[in-house]
């Protein structure tokens, strides 16, 4: 697949390390076995300083902000937020259900989104919500 002028990754995986670490190392894999030549960028093997969120933010295509407990209440995910609405990026939501695996309503991520994001991450989106097999 071919990536836009200036961009290094198709897709950038937005989660919560500790409640969605495991969901989007498997993500990865998954995408990259049925999307040979995809590039996911995933913190634990892309980043190589947190100070350049921002600038890993603005080389990706789309961001898929992986919905959990917590997730807006991490510094490092609002940053990422922040970038992606600054860049207008699209933006995709997959939520996690199961609560013994960090998992959150729909309503509950809603409400926790600062507001000066809330329209721009929810309007017009359902989230994908992620199943286990």
């Amino acid at each position: 697949p071919s990536l836009a002028k200036g961009r290094r990754f198709h897709l950038f995986l937005s989660h919560r390390w500790a409640t969605g670490q495991d969901q989007m190392a498997v993500l990865k894999r998954q995408l990259q076995l049925v999307l040979p030549g995809s590039s996911v960028f995933l913190d634990v093997d892309d980043l190589r300083h947190i100070g350049d969120l921002e600038r890993y933010i603005d080389e990706s295509q789309v961001i898929l902000i992986f919905l959990s407990r917590g997730y807006f209440k991490s510094r490092n995910c609002l940053r990422e937020v922040a970038a992606a609405v600054a860049a207008n990026k699209p933006v995709v939501l997959v939520r996690e259900a199961d609560f013994a695996k960090g998992g959150t309503t729909y309503e509950e991520a809603r409400l926790e989104c600062p507001p000066q994001y809330r329209s721009f991450v929810f309007d017009g989106r359902e989230p994908i919500t992620w199943h286990r097999t």
